[in-house]
């Protein structure tokens, strides 16, 4: 029953890690940095200044730039934290920093092997969850690789953003709620809070659905879940517990969405380039667009189950998601969206595979386009 699943998830993993071997290779002169989007005036604390980081030119860089000094200096003791803008919320965000200093024993040369790890870990347990939540429902396992097509996956391997250990937590979510041990649901919601903020919305959509089962024991354990977050963040904001996330919604519903598609981005590249963007930017929209209709086509059939409790309230908060930082590209809306992607994903499946597939398939076209050069020049340094 597990086989089928290890081997996907192995393949799928081999093949993630190849392409960045690869983009490595031709693009950044085996200098394995590159992978983080490091900007030339990001500050490097004292303790870095010894590391050949590859830095991008003009570039203003990444969030992968920001995880790798939290990974270096996860307890905010070496300067890492004076390094980076808007450090404490940040530092909220500590799962994947942390388990790659864990993993490296705290040594800085090991950091980015290790740092590499988790987010092909995290991969691998994407995948497998998937290939086994379809083996539940007599799907081919096969339907896990689309694991690899979900946007947190694609900017995770390319930009080292933490988003893929939230997205494999979210399919995690959807295999053991209900059905699993209480302690294996209690770990997955808590590591899921100290990914990423948003990690918090599927726990308490599920924690409302407990509730209303009278499942009080889950429940409690689910309300524990909360617990590591908490604590975590009264650490890192000096004993006062807030969350700078509120500040990226507005009470004004769609907002953000609705100004994105008004008012277009604007690209300093010209010719069809620019234009095929834009045009790109409104597939990448109109996959959000189908991935709210399908939400509220679940909410009108009143499909209530521990899933469908996590995608109302994840898909709550991006009604009201208002920051243009995060609508600003498919890489940024897209990566953010990817847990609420994956879990309408697995409520369409079953019965409409292809409208399952539509959102995540229009916001990969604009995010393919954003790495298609990349892809071209690996392609001519991999056949010279």
């Amino acid at each position: 029953m597990f086989r089928r699943p290890i081997v996907l998830a192995a393949l799928a993993t081999a093949v993630l890690w190849l392409c960045q071997f690869s983009a490595v290779r031709v693009l950044y002169g085996g200098n394995w940095t590159g992978l983080f989007c490091i900007s030339p005036s990001m500050p490097v604390p004292e303790f870095l200044r010894s590391e050949r980081l590859y830095l991008f030119q003009g570039s203003p860089g990444y969030d992968g730039q920001l995880f790798h000094l939290i990974a270096h200096d996860p307890w905010m003791r070496r300067g890492s934290a004076q390094a980076i803008g808007g450090a404490k919320f940040r530092y909220q965000r500590i799962l994947v920093p942390a388990l790659a200093w864990m993993l490296a024993m705290g040594r800085d040369e090991w950091v980015h092997a290790a740092y590499f790890a988790v987010i092909l870990g995290f991969t691998f347990l994407g995948v497998f969850w998937l290939a086994r939540w379809a083996q539940t429902r007599a799907l081919h396992p096969a339907w896990g690789l689309a694991f690899l097509a979900i946007p947190a996956t694609i900017t995770s391997a390319d930009r080292m953003t933490a988003d893929v250990a939230l997205a494999a937590l979210a399919v995690g979510f959807a295999l053991y709620a209900g059905s699993s041990p209480i302690w294996i649901t209690t770990v997955i919601a808590a590591a899921a809070i100290l990914t990423r903020e948003t990690g918090g919305l599927i726990v308490a959509g599920y924690a409302i659905y407990l509730l209303s089962r009278r499942q009080f024991a889950r429940l409690i354990a689910t309300g524990c879940a909360f617990l590591p977050a908490s604590a975590w963040f009264l650490y890192v904001n000096q004993g006062r517990l807030r969350s700078q996330a509120i500040h990226y919604l507005d009470w004004i519903p769609l907002k953000g969405l609705l100004d994105r598609i008004i008012r277009p981005a604007v690209y300093p590249m010209g010719g069809w380039r620019g234009e095929a963007a834009i045009l790109f930017d409104f597939f990448a929209l109109a996959g959000v667009v189908l991935l709210l209709a399908a939400i509220a086509k679940l909410a009108l059939a009143h499909d209530w189950d521990a899933v469908s409790a996590a995608i109302f309230a994840f898909a709550l908060t991006t009604i009201f998601l208002s920051s243009r930082d995060v609508w600003e590209d498919a890489y940024n809306f897209g990566r953010v969206l990817s847990p609420l992607l994956l879990l309408v994903f697995i409520k369409e499946l079953p019965v409409r595979p292809l409208a399952a597939l539509a959102p995540m398939t229009l916001i990969d076209l604009r995010i393919g386009l954003n790495i298609g050069h990349e892809l071209e020049e690996i392609l001519r340094g991999l056949l010279k």
